[in-house]
């Protein structure tokens, strides 16, 4: 019996059945047949491990030795213009250039070279809140959605994948760090990790 915590706090005793085709968890709970999806389920708890890490003090820059040019529309770069201040807590060094070009100069350390452009282009396209971009809620709630994207997008590449067989103590471990998770139900994007039958 493995004890595993759900969201309750109860202690409920599950056994591992195995896995089955290097996708799903078996376990066998007192209530029924639990089928965890083990890339999801992994994600969750990388997600939830990231998170906490870059809601540290200080977060990791990579100073970039050429800007990257971010051509933009005028109402796109004068948003993301007004949230530099907030996206540099965040790792982000941005400066304005001529026309519609923004510098790129610097870029949060766990972010991969092909998401930086999006991440920013997300941003620039969709205002937060209502504000004028240096309130602090906007600035707040800024810094928020850029640790979840971040958080979200390393998560899922760094998950373990489907068709990766697991060794019991490797199956054990993950389930246990799941139901001790702050929502063992579903990965960052949406999707189910949990099934009862």
């Amino acid at each position: 019996a493995i004890p595993l915590s759900g969201r309750s706090g109860e202690v409920r005793p599950f056994r591992l059945l195995g896995q089955y085709k290097g996708t799903l968890v078996l376990l066998e709970g007192p209530d029924g047949l639990y089928l965890i999806d083990q890339h999801v389920a992994h994600e969750r708890i990388l997600y939830e491990r990231l998170r906490r890490s870059l809601l540290g003090a200080s977060r990791a820059s990579q100073r970039l030795v050429t800007p990257i040019l971010l051509d933009l529309a005028p109402a796109e770069r004068l948003r993301l213009l007004e949230q530099a201040t907030a996206l540099e807590r965040c790792g982000f060094g941005l400066v304005e250039m001529s026309g519609t070009e923004i510098g790129l100069t610097a870029i949060p350390a766990v972010l991969g070279v092909d998401e930086r452009e999006k991440l920013l282009r997300a941003l620039a396209s969709a205002p937060i809140g209502g504000g004028d971009g240096d309130g602090g809620d906007d600035a707040e709630a800024l810094h928020a959605r850029v640790l979840d994207s971040l958080a979200a997008s390393q998560s899922c590449k760094a998950a373990v994948k489907m068709h990766h067989p697991l060794s019991p103590p490797a199956m054990e471990a993950l389930i246990a760090e799941l139901f001790a998770a702050e929502n063992p139900y579903a990965c960052p994007h949406g999707r189910p990790i949990v099934l009862q039958m």
